[in-house]
């Protein structure tokens, strides 16, 4: 108990470090957590807002911009979370040669270092939706469980690539391509609905779907979770982790080995 509590400080104490550190020398400092996330906001609502309004229509009068905010804005922390996870060990060899620290304290400073944003993120999504007549009440506190439940399956999924990237390196290639292709999927920047039934199959068989329609579900409709959601996000979440977790164990002297 004592271990799993010093790894725990030691992850905390250097994820907020480093997160702080990171923003240090830039002139814009922590001003890039709203700005990267703002400029895709802006060029999503007015291609699907504009452009291709006659298919994309959120229900209930929702602005898309506000449809897109409450799903998009997580999505860049969840997709920044997994690609620096992924190369948490291969960036970080040269500590690894030296200490004896577990790997998966590697993975879980980067993953929890992006997450550190999701604070932000979700105080600028309740500032945004309450600008545009989004009245919360006391069941946006429901979506606690879905950014929860994201932070283990984005950490198991790091653990993971960034366990079998040592040896293929093709991994930290490919791995912004398939978070292009996970975006489209879920989906994110559209409504489900508009696709064709034929392929609806696809979206309902992803777990990170329910992710986050759910949040959607939350804050912008105040609809109730349901039950089969929260199963779905809990047991996958909680997988993901254990495989991850496993895989990184398995193979962590193999790793060290050939680094």
């Amino acid at each position: 108990m004592n271990f799993i509590f010093q790894i725990s400080k030691y992850i905390l104490k250097n994820a907020i470090s480093d997160y702080k550190n990171s923003y240090k020398s830039s002139f814009l400092s922590y001003s890039w957590i709203i700005i990267h996330p703002l400029l895709l906001l802006i060029i999503y609502s007015f291609v699907f807002s504009t452009i291709l309004q006659p298919r994309v229509d959120p229900n209930n009068g929702i602005s898309y911009a506000v449809y897109l905010s409450v799903a998009i804005l997580p999505w860049i922390v969840f997709s920044n979370a997994i690609l620096q996870g992924t190369l948490s060990i291969s960036n970080n060899i040269y500590l690894i040669k030296k200490l004896n620290i577990p790997l998966y304290v590697y993975v879980t400073k980067e993953v929890l270092e992006q997450f550190l944003n999701m604070i932000i993120v979700i105080i600028l999504l309740f500032i945004f939706l309450y600008l545009n007549g989004i009245s919360l009440s006391i069941k946006c506190f429901l979506s606690i469980v879905p950014f929860f439940c994201l932070f283990f399956f984005a950490l198991g999924l790091s653990m993971f690539l960034a366990s079998i990237n040592i040896f293929f390196r093709d991994i930290e290639k490919a791995i912004g391509i398939f978070l292009q292709m996970l975006m489209w999927v879920v989906p994110i920047v559209y409504p489900w609905d508009i696709v064709p039934k034929n392929f609806q199959w696809v979206i309902f068989y992803d777990p990170l779907f329910y992710f986050f329609n759910s949040i959607r579900e939350v804050l912008i409709f105040d609809h109730l979770i349901n039950i089969k959601h929260y199963l779905i996000m809990i047991i996958s979440s909680f997988s993901m982790f254990a495989i991850g977790l496993y895989t990184i164990n398995r193979l962590e002297s193999d790793i060290r080995d050939s680094i």
